[in-house]
């Protein structure tokens, strides 16, 4: 004979359901605040009362849409059931006055009522829903209850209710949760952690429509001690903020990517600063994933600085990847200390190819109501590992790794489009990483800015003319009209791009036949020392060779100058922040030409311009001595010392060796230096050069920042320590200043 038998639930359910699975104060927190979210209010306010006298207790209120008695029974108290899930949970609420129309629902899993038996042993629960003629529910709840005794059945404890005419906290409507008898300690240090939790909490770039969700801590007792703190994140009362992605946004490199609602499409942006460096639409062959965003933002050292100073902590101690959905945050995504998308695992594996956790913040947000991307019930674990979380993962890689390719292979890790004073290399490998994008099969449409095509003038690469052909067969393939204008007009520039190739190619063939010519008529002799003793045996071929490289110089200037006034010409408007770059270009190679014609008058010009094998100790004793001596009466007085017969070889162009002095010591002038020593020694296989001066002072604080572009502590543009460090990248050496040296200002320079 069958009959039909029944489960029974133990009164222990509840420990399963809550403080088994909730594994901490601020888990218990987030799940009732999210509650709040879900019931449609735009504010909830937690209140801290009593904690130091050991009579504590929590108060979490907010003006949502509140519950009737109904409510209570059929959703509230019905375990594990979820109303949202099931699409139930306003089937009964008139939205005609209600602005929050498909907010989407923060939790579905109908065990986050029993994150308050993890905040405390005792529930009041009282609740005003939103209507005409309502009355308030209170529910008492003795969590204890359901301890003393496991055998009892969890459907066998009874808890109290009571309906009142209006609500004891004076709310229209919304619901106020106060917990007793607290099972963990507050203090101030945890209510900080708590704001800076619930601040990542909500997603900082919500804009889906839904009104603002605000969330205010309260906590009397720490008033006092609030009113004599000066920065904002260091006070426990107050408005909880999270404006982290809008400090970052035009300070650094960026990309973003956008699966589109349908699911079809992907469309990526990748900014540098304040410029968009290119934006694609591709086909999304991701089938589970719809209605996604990314954004990642690379750290820098400038961005990082920015970040501490304007956050008041490291970026490292806030987070990285934080993982959201539908605007709420979902752990351990992001959190210092915690990996699970194994980022810095991959960074261990070429720590000069891949960005790390250290070098990158930014988020995941997921609006999509997919099932196949669902949160774990125990919070805190993420999300559950369906084959939409690895496609997930998968986009993820993808995105960064497009990141990386151009802080990597375009900036090499260096300073962005807009901070570099690089004149064409940039804009070369900016056009191949272009080049790769536009060849592929998914590409469905591709835009640039007009300052793309700057980089595609300057670019000396093939990959301007790959572009080109790339963006002509996509345009005709899609039939994109706008597409089409924009390959139309790349073909246009690229047009005069090889029509000033041309031209350049025959100057140059030029200038060459008739260097070489000069050079077969020439007859000379090098000698054991670099220098002549004096200018009135200067040698005709000398001139010709003097003239020749300044005349180099001048026409780089001039083919600047000539494709910015004829740009200005049509256009009208160049940028700020490129003219500038043009500038810097100018100045740099004028210096130069300053530089060749003080020292041509002394020295041997083709040793000095060629790639030769110098003896830089004497080649720099002799400049100094020699050149500078004679054409310079301008103050400091320069002094040179090292050890006797002190050698040091190296293949350089004597060139940069005096733009590195000519530099220096121009800067001591500015800082008012009435002498300057200069000692060279060479220590462990390396030849190390101080400078000193008894000018003005450097502020050691200021050590790296003097060395970036158009920083300066003088009266100077702010480019010749920046030019400096960056001609002995070049060459294997480096420069810094001596912080340690607290009488002069005391430059070192190390060449391998």
């Amino acid at each position: 004979m069958q009959d039909r038998l029944h489960f029974k639930i133990s009164a222990a359910l509840k420990d399963i359901l809550g403080r088994d699975l909730i594994t901490d104060d601020f888990i218990a927190v987030f799940e009732l605040v999210k509650n709040s979210y879900d019931a449609y209010a735009s504010q909830v306010d937690i209140t801290f009362e009593n904690i130091e006298s050991g009579h504590g207790r929590i108060i979490i209120k907010d003006n949502g849409k509140g519950m009737s008695y109904d409510d209570l029974l059929k959703k509230w108290l019905f375990v594990a059931y979820s109303a949202k899930k099931e699409g139930t949970e306003d089937a009964d609420f008139d939205y005609r006055d209600n602005i929050f129309t498909n907010r989407p629902f923060a939790g579905a899993k109908g065990i986050g009522r029993f994150s308050c038996d993890r905040l405390g042993k005792r529930l009041i629960l009282e609740t005003t829903r939103k209507g005409k003629n309502s009355k308030t529910e209170v529910l008492l709840t003795d969590w204890e209850q359901f301890e003393e005794d496991a055998v009892s059945e969890f459907v066998d404890i009874s808890l109290i209710h009571e309906t009142i005419e209006q609500s004891r906290h004076n709310l229209e409507h919304g619901t106020v949760i106060l917990i007793e008898d607290l099972r963990g300690e507050w203090n101030r240090a945890k209510y900080l952690k708590l704001k800076d939790s619930l601040a990542k909490l909500i997603n900082p770039n919500r804009g889906r429509g839904e009104a603002n969700f605000k969330i205010f801590i309260h906590v009397e007792e720490e008033s006092s001690r609030d009113f004599t703190e000066t920065d904002e994140y260091n006070k426990v009362n107050g408005e909880v903020v999270n404006f982290i992605f809008d400090t970052l946004g035009l300070k650094t490199t960026k990309i973003q990517s956008l699966i589109s609602k349908n699911g079809k499409y992907i469309t990526t942006k990748l900014y540098d600063g304040g410029t968009i460096i290119y934006k694609i639409k591709e086909i999304n062959t991701f089938s589970e994933l719809a209605d996604i965003s990314y954004t990642i933002y690379y750290l820098n050292r400038s961005a990082k600085i920015t970040f501490t100073k304007k956050m008041g902590i490291r970026s490292t101690n806030y987070g990285h990847i934080f993982l959201y959905k539908n605007g709420f945050r979902i752990y351990p995504y992001g959190e210092p200390g915690e990996d699970p998308l194994k980022i810095d695992k991959r960074k261990a594996q070429g720590h000069n190819r891949y960005l790390g956790t250290r070098e990158i913040i930014g988020q995941i947000e997921i609006y999509s109501q997919s099932d196949q991307l669902k949160e774990t019930s125990s919070r805190g674990d993420g999300l559950i590992k369906t084959r939409a979380y690895y496609e997930l993962e998968e986009l993820f890689w993808k995105v960064l790794r497009r990141l990386e390719k151009y802080v990597v292979d375009v900036q090499r890790w260096g300073l962005s489009i807009e901070d570099t004073g690089d004149d064409g290399d940039i804009q070369t490998r900016v056009a191949d990483l272009i080049a790769t994008l536009t060849g592929s099969s998914d590409l469905l449409d591709f835009k640039y800015t007009d300052n793309f095509l700057t980089f595609l003038e300057k670019s000396q690469s093939e990959s301007a003319e790959t572009i080109v052909k790339n963006l002509n067969s996509l345009a005709l393939e899609s039939g994109n009209v706008k597409l089409i204008t924009q390959a139309e007009k790349a073909a246009k520039v690229l047009n005069q791009i090889q029509i000033a190739r041309r031209e350049a190619q025959l100057e140059a063939d030029k200038s060459r036949a008739t260097a070489v010519l000069a050079e077969k008529e020439l007859n000379e002799t090098v000698s054991e020392n670099l220098f002549l003793k004096s200018v009135r045996s200067q040698d005709l071929d000398e001139v010709v060779s003097f003239l020749h490289h300044i005349g180099l110089g001048a026409k780089n200037i001039d083919n600047d100058l000539k494709l910015y006034l004829k740009r200005l010409r049509k256009e009208r408007v160049i940028e700020p922040e490129e003219l500038i770059g043009v500038l810097e270009n100018i100045l740099f190679e004028n210096r130069k030409i300053l530089t060749i014609s003080r020292f041509a008058s002394k020295a041997n010009f083709k040793l000095f311009t060629a790639i030769i094998d110098v003896d830089l100790v004497n080649y720099i004793s002799e400049y100094v001595n020699n050149i500078l001596g004679l054409v310079s009466t301008q103050s400091p007085s320069v002094k040179v010392r090292f050890p006797k017969n002190l050698v040091f070889k190296k293949e350089i162009k004597p060139i940069e060796l005096n733009i590195i002095i000519d530099n220096i010591l121009s800067n001591a002038r500015r800082a008012h230096a009435n002498n300057v020593e200069i000692s060279m020694d060479v220590i462990s296989n390396h030849l190390e050069i101080r400078i000193k001066n008894d000018g003005k002072f450097i502020n050691p604080e200021l050590a790296e920042r003097i060395f970036e572009l158009g920083f300066t502590t003088t009266s100077g543009s702010g480019i010749g320590l920046y030019h400096i460090r960056r001609i002995l990248k070049e060459i294997g050496g480096k420069i810094f200043l001596n912080v340690e040296n607290k009488d002069y200002t005391e430059f070192i320079i190390k060449i391998h």
